[in-house]
């Protein structure tokens, strides 16, 4: 039963992811052929077109935080993808700055939707210790796309022809998107229930064991207001912050970094192409520990950190080109600790409502933290940047000690839930709002927080 999910549920999140990701790098494949000079970006309009695609998706997180318990997710899914699609397409037809920037802002908003509901959706199909590892696989799709992107950039920029490659490179990512679409339609259930590669076993099976398999349509207050309260919400969101803002950099300045290097716009064509692999490695291998080991995501999340802080040090102060690249291969480990992250959002907050506030809060501090990444790359320290990667280090040194806090938290929460499984007695009237809460979540004996 698993397996089907896998072989028909886990493809498709990651296609997307995929997708999507080829989207975000348009802009920056664009850069080095010639969107700046075509559009005639000057000072920060450039990170300015990068930041507004985030202005798009934090106000789609709004309406994505209460449009999860109304729509079925699987048709949230395809009319997210086919209306991006066909705006990246329409983005080529970019006159000017103006242009782009409206553009990049509705494509940003089509995009906000996938990534909370996915979160969203990895609780219903898998259980808390399968959902790390699967979270993982699909958020390396973001990876594959970084490897098809830039096959199609390096063959564009070869091509020629009657307009600009940027153009080219928007029009064939847009029409993949708008395609791909309809295989969300028809493919991707909305709930287990609703699948139709599931026998009546196998659906009777979710809906009696995965009480988190269904959508629950009632909003309830009293789950978001806990989130407030809740420190190990914000700690999530204090570390999504300081895993964001450096990863933002290369999204969107990726190109322009190797440009600044010393390497050319096709060479830096290729050597994103293998960094792409390399993430992607870095990203599965780490989603496999934290899923084979129990309670080691914390502990890999401080291993990856080590490798970008060393990275990010010589990008800082290194001086030949190849330390340089040596170091941004090693900061380019760092995407591994988002699905890491997104992964103990999924697993770690009971009931739909509080995971969808939860859900959205993180995605919204990602939309502002990639709204503030481009803006760290001055125009005034080009070609350089060194204030950028200089902020890229202090986030890497708070994520470490955010990890080792995390996991503290996460272990004192779990000695809270055990002490009141050993007592077995509720108290009825003396409880407060959070005592009620972890006496919900002791009521399910297979919840236990994972960390």
């Amino acid at each position: 039963m698993v397996r089907k999910v896998d072989f028909i549920v886990l493809p498709i999140m990651m296609i997307t992811y995929c997708m999507q990701f080829m989207d975000k790098l348009a802009l920056s494949s664009g850069s080095v052929f010639g969107v700046k000079t075509d559009l005639h970006l000057v000072g920060q309009d450039y990170s300015w077109c990068s930041s507004i695609f985030y202005f798009g998706f934090m106000l789609g997180n709004f309406i994505a935080a209460r449009i999860l318990h109304i729509v079925p997710l699987g048709k949230l899914i395809f009319t997210a993808v086919f209306f991006w699609g066909i705006t990246l397409a329409c983005s080529a037809a970019s006159q000017n700055y103006a242009g782009l920037m409206v553009a990049r802002f509705v494509l940003g908003f089509c995009e906000s939707f996938v990534s909370p509901t996915f979160v969203f959706m990895t609780t219903m199909w898998w259980t808390q210790q399968q959902g790390a590892f699967r979270t993982n696989i699909y958020f390396a799709g973001n990876d594959i796309g970084g490897v098809i992107s830039s096959l199609i950039a390096f063959g564009i920029g070869h091509a020629g022809g009657a307009l600009m490659p940027w153009r080219y490179l928007f029009i064939c990512y847009g029409c993949l998107a708008f395609v791909w679409s309809f295989v969300i339609l028809f493919f991707l259930p909305d709930t287990p229930s609703k699948a139709r590669f599931f026998d009546s076993s196998e659906k009777k099976y979710y809906k009696e064991e995965m009480s988190t398999s269904e959508v629950e349509k009632k909003w309830d207050w009293e789950q978001a207001k806990s989130c407030v309260t809740d420190v190990n919400v914000w700690l999530i969101l204090v570390a999504i912050a300081s895993s964001i803002l450096p990863n933002s950099g290369v999204i969107s300045y990726g190109y322009i970094i190797l440009d600044s290097f010393g390497f050319t716009s096709i060479q830096s064509t290729l050597i994103n192409l293998a960094l792409s692999v390399f993430t992607w490695f870095c990203i599965t291998f780490a989603g496999y520990l934290a899923s084979h080991f129990k309670n080691s995501r914390c502990y890999v999340i401080l291993i990856v950190v080590v490798f970008s802080l060393v990275g990010g040090c010589l990008i800082y102060k290194g001086q030949a080109k190849g330390v340089k690249l040596l170091g941004y291969f090693l900061v380019d480990v760092q995407p591994a600790i988002t699905p890491l992250l997104l992964g103990m959002t999924a697993s770690n907050f009971k009931g739909n409502t509080r995971r969808s506030v939860v859900n959205s809060a993180v995605f919204i501090v990602y939309c502002a933290c990639n709204i503030a990444g481009p803006q760290l790359f001055r125009a005034k320290d080009a070609p350089h940047y060194p204030h950028a990667f200089l902020s890229w280090i202090v986030c890497y040194c708070i994520s470490a000690c955010l990890a080792v806090i995390m996991r503290f938290s996460w272990i004192h929460s779990n000695k809270k839930l055990e002490k009141l499984a050993e007592s077995a007695v509720l108290p009825a009237t003396k409880s407060t709002d959070s005592e009620k809460e972890e006496i919900m979540e002791f009521m399910d004996p297979t919840f236990r927080y994972k960390y």
